[in-house]
Protein backbone atom coordinates (compact mmCIF):
# COMPACT_ATOMS: atom_id res chain seq x y z
CA UNK A 1 0.00 0.00 0.00
CA UNK A 2 1.57 3.24 -1.14
CA UNK A 3 0.74 5.70 1.56
CA UNK A 4 2.03 8.69 3.43
CA UNK A 5 1.87 8.54 7.20
CA UNK A 6 0.81 10.88 9.96
CA UNK A 7 1.63 10.76 13.65
CA UNK A 8 -1.42 11.27 15.86
CA UNK A 9 -2.33 11.01 19.55
CA UNK A 10 -5.77 9.39 19.72
CA UNK A 11 -7.33 7.20 22.36
CA UNK A 12 -7.05 3.45 21.85
CA UNK A 13 -8.05 0.47 24.01
CA UNK A 14 -5.68 -0.21 26.88
CA UNK A 15 -3.30 -3.11 26.25
CA UNK A 16 -3.34 -5.83 27.39
CA UNK A 17 -7.00 -6.18 26.51
CA UNK A 18 -9.35 -7.91 28.97
CA UNK A 19 -8.61 -11.65 28.76
CA UNK A 20 -11.12 -14.10 27.36
CA UNK A 21 -11.96 -15.20 30.88
CA UNK A 22 -13.34 -11.73 31.61
CA UNK A 23 -15.27 -11.27 28.35
CA UNK A 24 -18.96 -11.91 28.80
CA UNK A 25 -20.85 -13.47 25.86
CA UNK A 26 -22.56 -10.89 23.65
CA UNK A 27 -26.15 -11.81 22.87
CA UNK A 28 -28.24 -10.51 20.00
CA UNK A 29 -31.62 -11.54 18.64
CA UNK A 30 -30.18 -14.54 16.78
CA UNK A 31 -26.56 -14.88 17.91
CA UNK A 32 -24.30 -15.65 20.82
CA UNK A 33 -20.89 -14.03 20.33
CA UNK A 34 -18.31 -15.40 22.72
CA UNK A 35 -14.57 -16.06 23.00
CA UNK A 36 -13.42 -19.23 21.29
CA UNK A 37 -12.17 -22.21 23.30
CA UNK A 38 -9.88 -25.11 22.49
CA UNK A 39 -12.88 -27.46 22.32
CA UNK A 40 -14.31 -25.35 19.47
CA UNK A 41 -11.59 -26.73 17.18
CA UNK A 42 -13.76 -29.32 15.31
CA UNK A 43 -16.43 -26.70 14.51
CA UNK A 44 -13.77 -24.14 13.63
CA UNK A 45 -12.12 -26.61 11.26
CA UNK A 46 -15.49 -27.19 9.59
CA UNK A 47 -15.77 -23.44 8.98
CA UNK A 48 -12.24 -23.14 7.66
CA UNK A 49 -12.74 -26.18 5.39
CA UNK A 50 -15.22 -24.26 3.23
CA UNK A 51 -13.57 -22.72 0.15
CA UNK A 52 -16.18 -19.95 0.07
CA UNK A 53 -15.59 -18.97 3.70
CA UNK A 54 -11.85 -18.70 3.07
CA UNK A 55 -11.95 -16.55 -0.08
CA UNK A 56 -10.94 -13.42 1.83
CA UNK A 57 -7.96 -14.94 3.64
CA UNK A 58 -4.32 -14.30 2.78
CA UNK A 59 -3.86 -17.80 1.31
CA UNK A 60 -7.29 -17.91 -0.32
CA UNK A 61 -7.87 -21.60 0.27
CA UNK A 62 -9.44 -23.89 2.87
CA UNK A 63 -7.24 -25.43 5.53
CA UNK A 64 -5.61 -28.65 4.37
CA UNK A 65 -6.01 -30.38 7.74
CA UNK A 66 -7.08 -29.80 11.30
CA UNK A 67 -3.55 -28.81 12.31
CA UNK A 68 -3.79 -25.71 10.13
CA UNK A 69 -7.08 -24.85 11.82
CA UNK A 70 -5.52 -25.46 15.22
CA UNK A 71 -2.75 -23.00 14.36
CA UNK A 72 -5.29 -20.37 13.30
CA UNK A 73 -7.32 -20.91 16.47
CA UNK A 74 -4.33 -19.84 18.58
CA UNK A 75 -5.01 -16.20 17.61
CA UNK A 76 -8.26 -16.46 19.60
CA UNK A 77 -6.77 -18.08 22.71
CA UNK A 78 -4.56 -16.98 25.61
CA UNK A 79 -2.02 -15.45 25.59
CA UNK A 80 -2.97 -13.89 22.24
CA UNK A 81 -6.26 -12.62 23.64
CA UNK A 82 -4.36 -9.74 25.24
CA UNK A 83 -3.72 -8.25 21.79
CA UNK A 84 -6.77 -9.35 19.79
CA UNK A 85 -10.52 -8.86 20.23
CA UNK A 86 -11.76 -11.97 18.47
CA UNK A 87 -14.91 -14.05 18.94
CA UNK A 88 -16.78 -17.04 17.61
CA UNK A 89 -20.27 -16.41 16.24
CA UNK A 90 -22.83 -19.03 17.28
CA UNK A 91 -26.52 -19.47 16.49
CA UNK A 92 -28.48 -18.81 19.67
CA UNK A 93 -31.08 -21.40 18.65
CA UNK A 94 -28.71 -24.35 18.10
CA UNK A 95 -25.25 -23.41 19.34
CA UNK A 96 -23.74 -23.99 15.88
CA UNK A 97 -20.57 -22.07 15.06
CA UNK A 98 -21.43 -20.15 11.88
CA UNK A 99 -18.63 -17.59 11.77
CA UNK A 100 -15.89 -15.73 13.54
CA UNK A 101 -14.31 -12.33 13.58
CA UNK A 102 -13.36 -9.20 15.42
CA UNK A 103 -10.40 -6.87 15.71
CA UNK A 104 -7.43 -8.98 14.68
CA UNK A 105 -4.83 -6.22 14.52
CA UNK A 106 -4.45 -3.48 17.12
CA UNK A 107 -1.26 -1.97 15.70
CA UNK A 108 0.87 -2.41 12.61
CA UNK A 109 -2.21 -2.96 10.46
CA UNK A 110 -2.42 -1.88 6.84
CA UNK A 111 -3.54 1.64 7.80
CA UNK A 112 -2.15 1.86 11.34
CA UNK A 113 -5.54 1.75 13.06
CA UNK A 114 -7.15 -1.32 14.67
CA UNK A 115 -8.43 -3.54 11.86
CA UNK A 116 -11.61 -5.62 11.86
CA UNK A 117 -12.52 -8.70 9.85
CA UNK A 118 -14.83 -11.70 9.79
CA UNK A 119 -15.80 -14.86 7.94
CA UNK A 120 -19.04 -16.88 7.83
CA UNK A 121 -20.14 -20.24 6.48
CA UNK A 122 -21.52 -19.84 2.96
CA UNK A 123 -25.00 -21.08 3.90
CA UNK A 124 -25.39 -18.09 6.23
CA UNK A 125 -24.42 -15.41 3.71
CA UNK A 126 -27.00 -12.81 2.71
CA UNK A 127 -29.14 -13.26 5.82
CA UNK A 128 -27.96 -10.31 7.88
CA UNK A 129 -25.75 -12.27 10.26
CA UNK A 130 -22.57 -10.36 9.44
CA UNK A 131 -24.28 -7.02 10.06
CA UNK A 132 -25.80 -8.32 13.30
CA UNK A 133 -22.43 -9.61 14.47
CA UNK A 134 -20.37 -6.55 13.59
CA UNK A 135 -22.92 -4.15 15.06
CA UNK A 136 -22.82 -5.97 18.40
CA UNK A 137 -19.05 -6.35 18.30
CA UNK A 138 -18.52 -2.64 17.70
CA UNK A 139 -20.67 -1.74 20.70
CA UNK A 140 -18.44 -3.93 22.87
CA UNK A 141 -15.29 -2.53 21.25
CA UNK A 142 -16.14 1.09 21.99
CA UNK A 143 -16.85 0.21 25.63
CA UNK A 144 -13.33 -1.08 26.30
CA UNK A 145 -11.15 0.99 28.69
CA UNK A 146 -9.02 3.49 26.81
CA UNK A 147 -6.00 5.69 27.17
CA UNK A 148 -4.26 8.33 25.06
CA UNK A 149 -1.39 7.05 22.97
CA UNK A 150 0.75 7.85 19.95
CA UNK A 151 0.15 6.12 16.64
CA UNK A 152 1.40 6.20 13.07
CA UNK A 153 -1.58 6.03 10.73
CA UNK A 154 -2.29 6.45 7.04
CA UNK A 155 -2.71 10.11 6.16
CA UNK A 156 -5.61 9.18 3.89
CA UNK A 157 -7.56 7.98 6.95
CA UNK A 158 -7.70 11.52 8.35
CA UNK A 159 -10.25 13.65 6.48
CA UNK A 160 -9.04 17.18 5.86
CA UNK A 161 -10.19 19.57 8.54
CA UNK A 162 -11.38 16.81 10.88
CA UNK A 163 -10.18 16.49 14.45
CA UNK A 164 -8.29 13.20 14.68
CA UNK A 165 -10.62 10.75 16.41
CA UNK A 166 -9.97 7.11 17.15
CA UNK A 167 -10.90 4.81 14.29
CA UNK A 168 -11.40 1.19 13.41
CA UNK A 169 -10.74 0.10 9.84
CA UNK A 170 -11.56 -2.78 7.49
CA UNK A 171 -9.90 -3.90 4.26
CA UNK A 172 -11.77 -5.74 1.52
CA UNK A 173 -11.24 -6.84 -2.06
CA UNK A 174 -12.85 -4.33 -4.41
CA UNK A 175 -14.95 -7.17 -5.85
CA UNK A 176 -16.39 -8.11 -2.45
CA UNK A 177 -19.53 -6.00 -2.73
CA UNK A 178 -21.31 -7.96 0.00
CA UNK A 179 -18.77 -7.02 2.68
CA UNK A 180 -18.69 -3.43 1.48
CA UNK A 181 -22.46 -3.19 1.91
CA UNK A 182 -22.21 -4.62 5.43
CA UNK A 183 -19.60 -2.02 6.38
CA UNK A 184 -21.58 0.83 4.87
CA UNK A 185 -24.72 -0.21 6.75
CA UNK A 186 -22.75 0.17 9.98
CA UNK A 187 -21.50 3.64 9.10
CA UNK A 188 -18.07 2.85 7.64
CA UNK A 189 -16.90 5.10 4.79
CA UNK A 190 -14.43 4.24 2.03
CA UNK A 191 -11.23 6.27 2.23
CA UNK A 192 -8.55 4.54 0.15
CA UNK A 193 -8.05 2.18 -2.79
CA UNK A 194 -4.83 0.59 -3.99
CA UNK A 195 -3.43 -2.32 -6.02
CA UNK A 196 -0.81 -4.77 -4.80
CA UNK A 197 0.41 -8.31 -5.63
CA UNK A 198 -2.02 -10.99 -4.48
CA UNK A 199 -0.88 -13.39 -1.74
CA UNK A 200 -3.53 -16.01 -2.42
CA UNK A 201 -1.99 -19.22 -3.66
CA UNK A 202 -4.09 -19.58 -6.82
CA UNK A 203 -3.37 -15.94 -7.84
CA UNK A 204 0.06 -15.45 -6.31
CA UNK A 205 1.70 -12.25 -7.54
CA UNK A 206 -1.20 -11.17 -9.73
CA UNK A 207 -2.51 -7.61 -9.19
CA UNK A 208 -5.43 -7.25 -6.80
CA UNK A 209 -7.27 -4.08 -5.84
CA UNK A 210 -8.20 -3.48 -2.22
CA UNK A 211 -10.34 -0.80 -0.59
CA UNK A 212 -10.09 0.55 2.93
CA UNK A 213 -13.06 1.55 5.09
CA UNK A 214 -12.97 3.59 8.27
CA UNK A 215 -15.32 4.23 11.18
CA UNK A 216 -14.40 7.01 13.60
CA UNK A 217 -15.44 6.93 17.23
CA UNK A 218 -17.07 10.36 16.97
CA UNK A 219 -19.13 9.18 13.98
CA UNK A 220 -20.30 5.93 15.53
CA UNK A 221 -23.97 5.85 16.42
Amino acid sequence: MGNSWAYVEPTLPCVPLPPNSEREPIRTERLVIRPMREDDLPAYHELRSQPEAMTGTSRGRPDRDIDESRSALRDFLPPNDEKTFLFGVFLASTGELIGEGGVHKLKYSTCGWPEIGYKFKKEFWGRGYATEFLGALLKAWWKLPRSHTKARVASSSIPEGDKVAEQVTAITDILNIGSQKVLEKLGFTRFVEWTEPDTQEHRLGQPMTLVGYRLAADKYA
